[in-house]
């Protein structure tokens, strides 16, 4: 049963796509249902916020022309002062701000510091911005006609942004495990787009804005893997290393079990768009699009026929009735 906050998160979508028809209500009935169909025990029901992100997802695939977020938002920026420390509060559009956030990463990066630190020194002019390095990292079925793209930081979408340069990577199976503690960037992106978001129980937080934790400990022999290697945020990595919680990662479907010290325990499934769950989602939602991208086209051309047939009649029997069988001969005795 879905609560009342779920069916506003639901609701919220749908009433962006008007009056869609029927097979398009129908699609995402399906692909939700589906998707909320606990298949294991003790599996967490989504929170409203992700019922809402699967929900828009799947209509945006199903309906590219709805902008499902108002563009037209005003940047905000605000500060606030406390004592003798000081926060800085910047709002603007998603893809600026992953290429701000990329631009600062990669800042901090290069000169081996702190994201804060790279951000200070950028702005005071310091050290000047990699123009023209900001990468965004796309999601992409390449054997599936018709595939949806996973724009990391945006979610699913019909077509990918734009790029003047591209690079592409096979993530059919896992990288190489890495020679040291640090993961390999290559490394880091499967395992980003396996998790999905923080693996822990009820955390929304993107897993490309997490950590990378060794669930066997790097100086127990545990290897820098996809394998052994989850997504966690900041606070429930402290958790883990804490002994406050502890968890099973199964390597083939991405599940991990967690154990707390309070003897209960939770099953989490991988969420991104490398997860079993949603390889078989985007091939699901391809062949779905592509029926349906065909059979609108059909429908076209039959309007088309229809509607040329029409006129065909509309033009011919405007004629005059005398002459509407007459091509200036006497008339065809039968």
């Amino acid at each position: 049963m879905l609560d009342m906050q779920a069916l506003v998160a639901i609701d919220q979508v749908m009433a962006k796509l008007g009056n869609p028809i029927s097979s398009v209500v129908a699609e995402i009935d399906s692909q939700l249902a589906a998707w909320l169909t606990p298949t294991k025990p003790n599996q967490l029901f989504p929170s409203a916020d992700k019922i809402r992100r699967k929900v828009r997802d799947i209509a945006k695939v199903l309906d590219d022309s709805i902008a499902f977020r108002d563009s037209r938002r005003k940047n905000r920026y605000s500060l606030l002062t406390r004592g003798e420390r000081a926060s800085i509060e910047l709002e603007v559009d998603s893809n600026v701000g992953i290429v701000i956030h990329e631009t600062i990463k990669l800042a901090a990066k290069e000169h081996d510091v702190s994201m804060a630190d790279a951000l200070i020194l950028l702005i005071t002019g310091k050290i000047k911005p990699e123009v023209g390095k900001v990468v965004v990292h796309e999601y992409k079925a390449t054997d599936v006609e018709g595939a949806p793209v996973y724009v990391q930081g945006h979610g699913w979408a019909g077509e990918g942004v734009p790029a003047s340069k591209t690079v592409a990577r096979d993530f059919s199976d896992a990288p190489e495990p890495c020679k040291g503690y640090q993961p390999s960037d290559v490394t880091r992106k499967y395992v980003e787009g396996r998790d999905g978001t923080c693996r822990a129980p009820g955390c929304n937080r993107p897993a490309w804005t997490c950590q990378l934790d060794h669930r066997i400990n790097y100086s127990d022999g545990g290897q820098t893997h996809a394998s052994n290697l989850v997504a966690l945020c900041q606070h429930h990595h402290n958790m883990k290393t804490d002994g406050r919680a502890f968890y099973i990662l199964d390597p083939v479907t991405g599940d991990v079990v967690w154990l707390f010290e309070d003897g209960t325990w939770a099953v989490t499934e991988a969420t991104g768009p490398l997860a079993p769950a949603s390889k078989v989602w985007a091939r699901t939602i391809a062949e779905d699009v592509i029926s349906h991208r065909r059979k609108m086209h059909e429908e076209a051309k039959a309007l088309k026929v229809e509607l040329d047939g029409g006129e065909m009649v509309e033009i011919f029997d405007r004629t005059d009735p005398a002459d509407r069988y007459s091509s200036g001969h006497e008339d065809i005795p039968f």
